[in-house]
């Protein structure tokens, strides 16, 4: 089953999910979102995905200047992030949003190892894969999961899969086209769902949108810079 947003409380190797997420469209409206990928999809090699995954790593450490925008039924609010990215898979997030507020997250991996405040910060991060994606990075597959997948030309569809949940990705690393979709289901329900712009000359995302159809909320990325970073001052994962 998926876990609720666990912050502050690392759990090794599980994913994050709140129960319910959020729509593009206006508020009390329900959402219909399809299933990303065919029912069924064959057995594939495990290592194979590794490797379509580590196409959209990028190999060195690099930060991420963000706008993001978080709907709700309520309203809309906006602000700016920072996302410090260092291989394979650990995460600083930083925030400004409206009135002064900030705030900071450390992710390693589907783990949320802290946060301040916590529910602002959870607003925005949610679902840790679904974080991940919208960031253009696929998470690698999971210990204990199942894993299936086709290639079809440069497009390539694949999920994971434990009792009742699933996590599914359908992708192309080639540029220009580029893609990535990401779309989470638990006991045959639409937890949350991303979709990705990438650029048009490198496998860097310019935008992304985190869709949860049930809660009314999204949040959207736009990507202002992607830097690399020559020095990782160690402080940074210490909660503050």
């Amino acid at each position: 089953m998926w876990q609720w947003l666990a912050l502050d409380r690392p759990a090794r190797g599980a994913y994050y999910a709140v129960a319910l997420a959020g729509a593009l469209a206006a508020a009390a409206c329900a959402v219909t979102i399809p299933r990303l990928g065919p029912e069924r999809l064959p057995p594939v090699e495990r290592g194979a995905v590794t490797e379509w995954v580590r196409e959209f790593h990028p190999t060195r450490a690099v930060r991420f200047d963000l706008r993001w925008t978080y709907r709700t039924q309520q309203g809309t609010s906006r602000g700016r992030a920072a996302v410090r990215f260092v291989p394979p898979d650990s995460v600083r997030f930083d925030y400004r949003a409206p009135f002064g507020k900030s705030g900071a997250a450390v992710i390693v991996g589907d783990d949320v190892v802290w946060s301040r405040p916590e529910d602002d910060v959870g607003r925005l991060v949610q679902v840790a894969p679904l974080f991940w994606a919208a960031l253009g990075m696929p998470r690698v597959p999971p210990e204990g999961w199942g894993v299936s997948g086709l290639a079809e030309g440069d497009v390539r569809t694949w999920r994971y899969a434990a009792p009742g949940d699933t996590l599914t990705y359908r992708a192309r690393a080639a540029v220009p086209g580029a893609s990535l979709k990401a779309q989470m289901r638990s006991a045959g329900q639409v937890v949350g769902a991303v979709e990705v712009v990438f650029a048009d000359s490198v496998l860097q995302p310019v935008s992304s949108t985190m869709v949860f159809p049930g809660s009314a909320s999204t949040v959207e990325f736009t990507v202002v810079a992607i830097e690399p970073i020559t020095a990782v001052d160690p402080e940074i994962w210490k909660a503050p």
